[in-house]
C-alpha cells in the first residue's frame, strides 16, 4: 500500500483579536521604525476600534497602551520585568484591509534617545519598553488596551489650521491634516527643532501638496512666528512641555484676548493606567488645579495651562 503524504503544515497568520479580558491582540504589518527621534508602528486591529470606539476623526492625539514583553495572558499575569505600558498615539487615519475585518493603524511615540547618543534620528532608544517595541518586526504581535484620551477637536468653523511640531512629534498632529483638507480647509505646518532641516527635506514628498511648510530659521524667524499664529483661525500643537509658555506668550503678543478654543497643545506624561487611578500622569493647570491627562487630555486648551498671563 503506497504511504498517504500528508501537505505540508502551513504557517499560522496571527490575526487582530479582541481578547477575553478585553485587551486587543494587535499584529504588525511591517518592522517597526525609528525615525528623527519617534517610533513609528503599523499595525492591524480589529474592526471594533474604530466602529465603537476611536473614530476617523478626532483620533488625533488618542492613544493606546502597549504591552511590552508578556503578550499571552499568562506570561502578562506573570511576567513584570517590564511592566509599565508605554503610549502609542494614533498618527493616521485607519484603512480597511482586504476582508474588511480589521484596519491598518499608524502609531507612533517620541522616543528618548540612548544615553551619550546625540543624533536621535536612527539611535536605539533608551527607555528599554521602547526599544522592545522597536525591535518588533512584521508579523509578531503586540496587546493593546484603550483606546484613551482626550484627542485634537477641530472647530467647526476653523478653516486655517496651523500646526506646530518637532520632528519626533510630528505623528502626534498628522491626522489633523487630512480631516482638515477633507472640510475644505487650509493646513499650514511649523516644523521646529534641531533635527527640522533633515525632516523637511523627506516630508515635503509625503506631504499633501496643499499643506504649507514652513520651518522657521535665522533672524526671520520670529516673524514668520506671528504672522502664521495671526493667520489662523485654530492652532494644533505637539511640542517638549518646555516649549508651551513661549508659544503662550507669542498668542498674547499676536493676539488682542487670548480667548479658549484657539490653541491646543498635547500634554506628554506619564500615561500607566489610562484610567486616571494612578495618578501619575496629573498635569497641573493654570488656575492652581491639577487634572490627569489620561482622562482629561492628553490635550488641553494652551489657555488652560498657561492662563492669560
Amino acid at each position: 500500500m503506497t504511504p498517504t503524504l500528508s501537505s505540508p503544515q502551513q504557517p499560522t497568520v496571527q490575526q487582530p483579536t479582541v481578547n477575553a479580558d478585553g485587551t486587543l491582540t494587535a499584529v504588525l504589518e511591517m518592522p517597526a521604525r525609528l525615525l528623527y527621534g519617534a517610533l513609528w508602528l503599523t499595525l492591524a486591529l480589529p474592526r471594533r476600534t474604530q466602529t465603537e470606539q476611536m473614530g476617523a476623526e478626532q483620533a488625533a492625539g488618542r492613544f493606546v497602551l502597549a504591552r511590552c514583553g508578556a503578550q499571552s495572558e499568562a506570561e502578562r499575569a506573570e511576567q513584570w520585568s517590564i511592566y509599565l505600558r508605554r503610549a502609542l498615539y494614533v498618527a493616521a487615519p485607519p484603512q480597511l484591509r482586504g476582508g474588511g475585518e480589521s484596519e491598518i493603524w499608524r502609531f507612533t511615540l517620541p522616543a528618548p534617545a540612548a544615553a551619550g547618543d546625540g543624533n536621535r534620528s536612527e539611535g536605539d532608544p533608551s527607555d528599554p519598553g521602547v526599544r522592545w517595541l522597536a525591535e518588533r518586526q512584521a508579523g509578531e504581535t503586540i496587546n493593546l488596551s484603550g483606546p484613551f484620551g482626550s484627542g485634537f477637536v477641530l472647530a467647526s468653523l476653523t478653516r486655517r489650521l496651523l500646526l506646530i511640531a518637532d520632528p519626533p512629534r510630528l505623528g502626534l498632529v498628522y491626522p489633523l491634516i487630512d480631516e482638515a483638507l477633507d472640510r475644505g480647509g487650509q493646513v499650514s505646518l511649523l516644523l521646529l527643532g534641531e533635527a527640522a532641516a533633515p525632516a523637511a527635506e523627506t516630508l515635503r514628498a509625503a506631504l499633501p501638496l496643499a499643506v504649507e511648510l514652513h520651518r522657521p530659521a535665522g533672524k526671520e524667524w520670529a516673524v514668520e512666528f506671528d504672522d502664521s499664529l495671526r493667520w489662523a483661525d485654530q492652532v494644533c500643537v505637539a511640542l517638549a512641555a518646555q516649549e508651551l509658555p513661549a508659544l503662550a506668550a507669542a498668542v498674547r503678543r499676536t493676539h488682542i484676548r487670548f480667548e479658549p478654543g484657539f490653541a491646543f497643545a498635547l500634554v506628554e506624561s506619564d500615561l500607566a493606567c489610562g484610567y486616571g487611578a494612578c495618578l501619575a500622569c496629573v498635569v497641573p493647570l493654570a488656575n492652581g488645579s491639577l487634572t490627569r491627562a489620561c482622562v482629561h487630555g492628553p490635550v488641553f486648551d494652551l489657555l488652560e495651562l498657561a492662563g492669560r498671563g
